[in-house]
């Protein structure tokens, strides 16, 4: 008794995306990184020193200033994963 052979199908490669696709991309990404970066510096350095010793904006600012910074990180890296599943979408296309 023979055992069916399994075929498997082979597929050419996907074509590459331009040079200047990924420039594009990795522009978008520094700028996303940019902007969140200058609303955390606002907000820890300058928020921050508003106010003497124990004041609330004193407190306040930096902890504000990490979490825009943790934000602008996260923000950078969800559009990294939206590229990487439009990629892969248009592969499988």
């Amino acid at each position: 008794m023979s055992r069916p052979s399994k075929r498997r199908l082979v597929t050419s490669p996907p074509t590459p995306l331009s040079v200047s696709t990924y420039v594009e991309d990795g522009a978008r990404i520094a700028a996303i990184l940019l902007v969140w970066g200058a609303i955390a510096a606002v907000f820890a350095y300058g928020i921050g020193n508003v106010g003497g010793p124990g004041s609330l904006f004193t407190a306040i600012g930096p902890q504000l200033g990490a979490l825009f910074a943790l934000t602008g990180l996260l923000n950078a890296v969800l559009y990294l994963l939206y590229r990487t599943v439009d990629y892969w979408q248009r592969v499988a296309a």
